[in-house]
């Protein structure tokens, strides 16, 4: 049983590593829930339901474990204690309250230094503002040299 929670904790953190999903919002999907090359997230905390696109390998590993599984509709067992314990066992070291967040935070921060746009981020992590998603905009070290680039002067040739 611990090895199949452990499993699942793999799967769910897996969700959200990809995704930018909440541990809750990626542990309560459903098998309906994954289809044509998304993931819906019906319980999110907004209560808006938003898809993000998966990789059709990332997909099929989801059936995959979903098909070896006893978990009815649903795609995981609880597994936040598991998640927790392996955490603890590896030696990292979160604040208070940040144990899945983490998740989410290592999601949207190299989202931004593998340069992102920070308003697909907003839109990934179901931020109703982009107030709430700035604060991870910084991590992207030249995320302002676009403005070279993009500037209509750049293309233009006084002569």
């Amino acid at each position: 049983m611990v090895k199949e929670l452990a499993g699942h904790a793999v799967m769910i953190a897996k969700v959200c590593l990809t995704t930018g999903a909440r541990w809750s919002e990626a542990e309560n999907l459903q098998a309906r829930h994954i289809r044509n090359g998304q993931i819906q997230f019906a319980g999110t905390k907004s209560g808006k339901v938003r898809a993000i696109p998966i990789s059709s390998n990332f997909e099929k590993e989801l059936r995959q474990h979903h098909g070896t599984t006893e978990t009815g509709q649903r795609l995981f067992a609880y597994a936040y204690s598991a998640f927790r314990e392996a955490v603890e066992r590896s030696g990292l070291t979160l604040q208070e309250g940040q144990l899945t967040h983490a998740l989410r935070h290592t999601f949207a921060s190299h989202f931004m230094m593998n340069g992102g746009n920070i308003l697909v981020l907003q839109r990934s992590l179901g931020h109703a503002n982009l107030t709430m998603t700035m604060r991870y905009a910084h991590l992207a070290p030249d995320h302002l040299q676009e403005v070279v680039k993009l500037n209509p002067l750049t293309a233009l040739t006084l002569g």
